[in-house]
């Protein structure tokens, strides 16, 4: 079932009970988790992408000031 959330964000660890085909108040919520891992995918890969872009410039300021 539906993972249940208090305050728009925050899982309370309990699922919602009803057949999947008769729950009304959760429908297509598989699609919205979908979406919301792939938006936290997306995040983490454009942090990623940040921090090498960081390391690079410390590379390359460690050399410049190496000569």
């Amino acid at each position: 079932g539906c993972p249940l959330v208090r305050d728009v964000f925050e899982l309370t660890g309990d699922f919602c009970r009803v057949p999947k085909r008769k729950c009304h108040r959760h429908y297509c919520w598989e699609k919205l988790r979908r979406a919301e891992v792939d938006l936290e995918r997306v995040r983490v890969w454009y942090k990623l992408d940040e921090l090498f872009e960081q390391e690079r410039n410390v590379r390359a300021a460690m050399t410049n000031r190496a000569g």
